[in-house]
């Protein structure tokens, strides 16, 4: 490490069994996570205040977790094989993906305006839509 490089290595602490998974900027100035034990969205400020969002659907597995073209945040539910959206006030709203025990994982936006997931056990790329339209692509090879 080069001298007079200072690392800041601050923690705070989560309720037991939340699992985070997934993190992301979001358009508020806050970091997002998702609690994979804990089925919720939880915001941490840069000041360390959390906060925490339940997911209606139980143990939904929620996974990767984006900020959308739109300023809401998009969650994969692994275990729910749903996407969810969440906005900046903690409304969830969720849309199935169409093939069953897809377990989707990785979420990203993309330069299309859409969100682009990853199917773990579907073997697809699916694509949704800020107006909750999913569409899947072939299984990889």
């Amino acid at each position: 490490m080069p001298a007079g490089t200072h690392i800041n290595n601050t923690q705070y602490p989560l309720p037991n069994y939340v699992t985070p998974v997934g993190i992301t900027n979001g358009p508020d100035g806050a970091l997002w996570f998702t609690e994979y034990e804990g089925n919720s969205i939880g915001r941490i400020t840069t000041s360390g205040a959390i906060t925490t969002f339940p997911i209606p659907t139980e143990d939904s597995g929620p996974a990767g977790i984006t900020t959308g073209p739109d300023g809401d945040l998009w969650f994969t539910e692994f275990n729910a094989d749903q996407i969810g959206r969440i906005s900046t006030s903690g409304v969830v709203t969720e849309y199935a993906v169409p093939t069953a025990n897809s377990a989707p994982d990785g979420i990203a936006a993309g330069p299309d305006g859409a969100l682009w997931f990853t199917e773990l056990n579907g073997g697809k790329i699916g694509r949704i839509t800020t107006d909750g339209l999913i569409a899947e692509y072939p299984p990889l090879p």
